[in-house]
C-alpha cells in the first residue's frame, strides 16, 4: 500500500467529519482567541482542579491556520486509510481515545503548567501509529523526500519526539503529546491483537450418558468379583437386572 490522499468526496464520515471539527476550532479560536484555548485547551493546572472535557476540546483547536492545515492534512492522509480499515466507530473512539492519552502524558509530564496546549497532534501521532502498524511496509516519504517503510518513518518520529522532549523541554512545541499519542495508539493496536489471538476457551464437552452408565455397571460387576452378589444393595441389584432386561445396551 502507498500512502496518499484520497479524494475529499471519497472520504470516510468520521475523518470527513473531524476535519470539518478543526476548521470550526480554529475558527472558534480565531474568534475567541485565548479565552477559547484557557477554557477547552488543554492547560494541567486546571485540568487537575477538575477540568476534564479539556481532555478532548483541546484536539479541536489549533493556534494558526498553518497548524491546522498541517493537522487537517495529516488527519485526510492518514484517516482515510486507517479508518477504512478500522470501521468509522472503532476509528473515533481510537483517535479520541489516543488525544486522551496524550493528554494525560502531558499532564503528568507538567502536572503544574498553565500554559494551554492546543492542537490534535496527539491523535494524529496516534493514527500515524495505526498505520504503521495496519501497514507496516507501506511506502511513504518522510518529509515528502526521503522513502521509506510506515514502520521506519513511526520508529524515526517517535525517536525524535523522545530527544526533543527531553532536550527542549520549555519549547513552544509539545513534544510530550506527540509522543503520547504515538505511544498510546501502538499499545492500544497491541493490546487488540493479543487480545484476538488468546488461546480458545476449550468448550466443555457434554457426558456422555451411555459412558457414564457403563462406567458404573463396571464398578457393580468389579464389586462382585471380590466381594460377592451378598454386597451389593437392592437397588444396586435393582440396576443390574434393568441392565440386563435392556440387553446391556444404554
Amino acid at each position: 500500500m502507498r500512502l496518499g490522499a484520497a479524494p475529499l468526496r471519497e472520504l470516510p464520515p468520521v475523518t470527513r467529519w473531524l476535519a470539518a471539527a478543526f476548521l470550526a476550532g480554529w475558527v472558534l479560536k480565531l474568534a475567541f482567541g485565548f479565552k477559547v484555548s484557557f477554557y477547552f485547551g488543554l492547560v494541567p493546572y486546571q485540568f487537575l482542579g477538575g477540568w476534564l472535557w479539556q481532555a478532548f476540546t483541546y484536539i479541536f483547536l489549533h493556534a494558526d491556520f498553518w497548524h491546522f492545515l498541517f493537522n487537517a492534512f495529516m488527519l485526510w492522509m492518514l484517516g482515510s486509510a486507517v479508518e477504512q480499515v478500522m470501521g468509522s466507530r472503532r476509528f473515533l473512539l481510537y483517535f479520541l481515545g489516543c488525544g486522551a492519552a496524550a493528554a494525560l502524558l502531558t499532564v503528568a509530564w507538567q502536572p503544574g503548567s498553565i500554559r494551554p496546549v492546543i492542537g490534535a497532534s496527539g491523535a494524529v501521532f496516534g493514527l500515524l501509529g495505526a498505520f504503521a502498524f495496519l501497514f507496516p511496509d507501506a511506502k511513504v516519504y518522510f518529509y515528502f523526500l526521503f522513502p521509506m517503510s510506515a514502520r521506519t518513518m513511526a520508529a524515526l518520529l517517535g525517536g525524535l519526539e523522545l530527544v526533543m522532549t527531553l532536550s527542549r523541554p520549555g519549547s513552544g512545541i509539545s513534544n510530550i503529546t506527540h509522543l503520547g499519542g504515538l505511544a498510546a495508539g501502538l499499545a492500544w493496536l497491541w493490546a487488540e491483537r493479543r487480545w484476538q489471538e488468546r488461546p480458545a476457551r476449550p468448550e466443555r464437552e457434554t457426558p456422555d450418558p451411555a459412558a457414564i452408565e457403563r462406567e458404573e455397571i463396571d464398578r457393580l460387576l468389579e464389586k462382585i468379583s471380590r466381594q460377592g452378589q451378598g454386597a451389593l444393595s437392592r437397588a444396586e441389584l435393582e440396576r443390574l437386572d434393568e441392565y440386563s432386561r435392556r440387553g446391556g445396551r444404554a
